[in-house]
């Protein structure tokens, strides 16, 4: 069915005669509930519950009332915006959960109404956007639910195939505009929670290109191509290679890349190419340094830094931005065990001729992207080299470590080398996570990560990891940049290199963030995290 439609009313009279099967009043202060405020003709009934019942201040409340909109309001309080540890993600939560709440009572067109929203403060210049990404992450359903309804002929679950939008008068000339960049945002988010999301045999490497292909097919300034040749993967590639080799055997679980290239409808315009490099390791067994214990579980999620990459391009692709170039590579594999998998003590050739001392092959995310950034960096300065000398920015995302979740919970975490620190780019990420609800955690690369990863002996150049989990490591988060930035060559694209041969690069580890909550025993959700981020960084 797709994403909804959103319908935009900007007067609030329209409201009693509209297709809208119920309200949805989001607010802050609860005095706003009051018919001096509320226009609508139903508004002393609401300030009456509001007076009768306290608790409508702290959750969701459902009230019947004739002359709304389907008969049905519902009240959803943000609490404090303003406090220390306030920030955007309460309007997208409580959003949510109105629309959860709406989906329960059996609407499927509601209408969302800010009673009070806080326009005028900095820190929530993007509360309708943030409103109505909430309300969208409330109307999807799961790929494999989806499919499984349509497998026994009934209809889809995703009930919601529209809903409304009531906006204030100062909110109006901007909302058309809104409404369609939200829209594009949950285009992407879409993308990577069906691609992310799936166990590992519904998006094994090849489906998960498959449907990223699909996906994209038919999408203006982009091109999409998929290498799944072995030897050419192995020549091009060689560590994400070493990563998938015992895997080969089994034809459905054979590794692939997927190239996604946009090209700004304007040239004229472009301010700046970005290079993207998704992990996408559909099943992490560990290879043959097996997880144990349990700790397997939820392995199918290790992809989700290659779907939130193939999502961002998705909402590229809708919005047509003019002011980039992007390219993002998607590594692709299956990190399994068995006799020909890849082991700690081996010696590989990246792509750049850097020799690594292989340490622990749980650490493989980091080595299905070290050669893509190679060849992203190669593609840098090739264009410099032709004449194209607008500013590059290198970008590896990954669900990689345990130790982001030990450092900063449920944030993405942010790591630039010295060009990029330079150009503020985590910085930028950071600014826009504020506003978008998706906020961000900015580390720093320091001398100990680069000595952490310093060959021991005259055998390797580097030394991809140690024998303990990044949870039981210091800077366990930050190293593994620091591994990339050697094995890929960037390592000569420093600060102390000449400026034209300098390179930004900066690492996210979305483990944190990437995923939510989750429900008994299931896996958590999928977010879409860090899309919206990436769109207010970089397409504005």
């Amino acid at each position: 069915m797709g994403v909804p439609k959103i319908s935009v009313h900007t007067n609030s009279q329209e409201v009693a005669s509209s297709s809208h099967d119920g309200l949805i009043l989001l607010f802050t202060d609860v005095k706003k509930l009051s018919p001096e405020v509320l226009t609508f003709e139903f508004a002393a009934s609401v300030a009456s519950y509001a007076q009768a019942d306290k608790s409508v201040t702290s959750q969701i409340s459902f009230l019947v009332d004739s002359k709304a909109p389907g008969g049905r309001v519902i009240l959803a309080p943000t609490g404090s915006l303003f406090g220390d540890t306030d920030d955007a993600r309460k309007i997208g939560e409580i959003a949510s959960k109105a629309v959860q709440r709406a989906r329960q009572a059996g609407l499927t067109n509601p209408l969302l109404h800010f009673v009070d929203p806080p326009r005028d403060h900095p820190d929530y210049k993007r509360y309708l956007e943030v409103a109505l990404l909430g309300a969208l992450e409330a109307c999807y359903e799961y790929l494999e639910f989806r499919e499984h309804k349509e497998k026994i002929g009934q209809s889809s679950p995703e009930d919601v195939q529209e809903f409304g939008v009531l906006v204030n008068d100062a909110d109006s000339e901007n909302v058309e505009s809104i409404v369609k960049k939200v829209l594009a945002i949950e285009e992407g988010r879409r993308l990577c929670r069906d691609t992310g999301g799936p166990d590992p045999e519904r998006m094994s490497p090849m489906n998960f290109a498959k449907y990223v292909v699909e996906s994209l097919s038919g999408a203006k300034n982009t091109t999409v191509t998929v290498i799944d040749d072995v030897d050419t993967l192995h020549k091009e590639y060689p560590l994400l290679h070493a990563v998938a080799r015992c895997s080969l055997d089994v034809e459905r679980h054979r590794p692939c890349v997927v190239r996604i290239e946009y090209k700004s409808p304007e040239p004229s315009k472009v301010k700046e190419n970005l290079y993207f490099v998704g992990k996408g390791v559909t099943y992490d067994t560990g290879g043959a340094d097996l997880k144990v214990n349990g700790a397997m579980r939820g392995m199918s999620r290790d992809k989700l830094g290659a779907a939130a990459v193939a999502g961002f391009m998705k909402t590229v692709a809708e919005q047509q931005p003019t002011n980039v170039n992007i390219i993002a590579d998607l590594g692709l594999v299956r990190n399994s065990i068995g006799p020909d998998a890849y082991l700690s003590d081996e010696v590989l050739y990246s792509r750049a001729g850097v020799r690594i001392l292989v340490g622990n092959t749980d650490a493989e995310g980091r080595m299905v992207m070290t050669d893509l950034l190679c060849h992203m960096r190669e593609r840098v300065l090739e264009a410099r080299e032709n004449g194209d000398n607008t500013p590059a920015r290198l970008f590896t995302v990954a669900t990689l470590t345990g130790h982001a979740i030990r450092a900063c919970g449920p944030y993405t975490c942010s790591l630039d080398n010295g060009p990029a620190r330079k150009d503020k780019i985590s910085q930028r990420l950071f600014n826009a996570g504020a506003e978008w609800a998706d906020p961000c955690e900015i580390s720093t690369l320091r001398r100990e990560d680069m000595a952490a990863v310093a060959p021991g002996s005259t055998r390797e150049d580097v030394v991809q990891a140690n024998d303990k989990p990044s949870t039981m490591t210091n800077r366990g988060h930050q190293f593994p940049a620091a591994f990339m930035v050697v094995a890929s060559g960037l390592d000569k694209h420093g600060l102390d290199a000449e400026p034209n041969k300098q390179i930004a690069y900066t690492h996210l580890d979305i483990a944190g963030s990437a995923e939510g909550d989750s429900h008994g025993l299931s896996l958590p959700e999928v977010t879409g995290r860090p899309i919206p981020s990436f769109v207010g960084a970089f397409l504005e």
